[in-house]
């Protein structure tokens, strides 16, 4: 799995020459953000070996980082008004940190935070790591803080971004960082990793291990969004009930099979391929703005109703 970013990592492992900043890119779910982690483990390894050597004390403290409840893992500060500040994940090992966003994204005092981080020394092992993921969630501000760190980056720190979203990166953060690609897996290789046997499932989910058991669980959004594309009005309307009823990850998952099911269509029916890809970039549009009230229950009759006319 992810042969040539494992073979690349190994490279720079072997020869001592890791970046100060690397940046794992490629879709959601196929194993940007575990590699990222384990390579973390080994670059603060106190037997210096890849794969970590899982019992030195560095290793011994990473793995009961991945072990403890996300809330026993934060870290706050606290402003002059008495506020609390979330800053990042921190457990047991004093050189690892890893920024996530508070809510949807991740600020600026997070990244400050992560600055004050990695001017201290090494405490464990002769290194420190700054995991950020997904690192596209950092607002501008906050990259342009980062951005300063980059720029002069301490000998004894690492940082691993990684992102769904490479073009949500600020260029100036991108040459910063050494690109590594995590491409798409195949069917074969998510059956195997993830058990799931359904072969519709399979194409559906796009190389990602993630969507395969998402649409494993949620095999009933596929069958949803079959029906607005197929179904009468009234199947359109059963629908529309059923989705306002849905939370904003699942939503989501239905208008993403939405859209696979339109592209597939647009390849099949070159002579209506403009109205699938106007459908398309509008599916893209409402699931960019899903939270700001956008009625799911409106926008299937609309799709339904432009396909009939198409059938027509």
């Amino acid at each position: 799995m992810q042969h040539r970013a494992n073979k690349l990592l190994e490279n720079m492992y072997r020869l001592g020459r890791v970046p100060s900043s690397l940046l794992f890119y490629g879709k959601e779910g196929i194993g940007k953000r575990t590699t990222a982690f384990a390579f973390a483990k080994a670059l603060l390894c106190m037997r210096g070996t890849l794969p970590a050597c899982d019992s030195c004390p560095s290793c011994l403290h990473m793995n009961e980082f991945n072990r403890k409840p996300v809330e026993d893992l934060k870290v706050y500060s606290e402003k002059e008004t008495g506020k609390k500040v979330f800053l990042y994940l921190q457990g047991d090992h004093p050189d690892f940190i890893y920024l996530q966003p508070e809510k949807d994204e991740i600020k600026i005092d997070q990244v400050r935070g992560a600055r004050d981080f990695v001017n201290l020394k090494p405490a464990l092992s002769s290194k420190k790591v700054v995991l950020i993921a997904p690192a596209e969630s950092m607002n501008p501000y906050s990259q342009n803080a980062l951005l300063k760190t980059l720029e002069e980056p301490p000998e004894d720190t690492h940082f691993i971004l990684v992102t769904n979203i490479i073009d949500k990166i600020l260029p100036t953060i991108r040459s910063r960082s050494y690109p590594v690609e995590f491409g798409e897996l195949s069917q074969e290789e998510i059956q195997k990793i993830t058990g799931v046997q359904d072969k519709v499932l399979l194409s559906l989910c796009g190389g990602s291990i993630t969507k395969a058991k998402k649409l494993s669980e949620k095999r009933h959004l596929l069958n949803m969004a079959e029906s607005v594309l197929a179904g009468s009005t009234l199947e359109v309307y059963k629908v529309s009930q059923k989705l306002e009823e849905l939370d904003h990850e699942d939503q989501k998952l239905f208008l993403y099979i939405l859209e696979v099911l339109l592209h597939r269509r647009l390849l099949e029916d070159k002579e209506n391929y403009q109205v699938y890809e106007s459908l398309i970039d509008r599916i893209l549009l409402v699931s960019d703005n899903l939270k700001r009230s956008v009625k799911l229950s409106l926008f299937v009759f609309y799709i339904n109703t432009v396909l009939a006319e198409v059938k027509a």
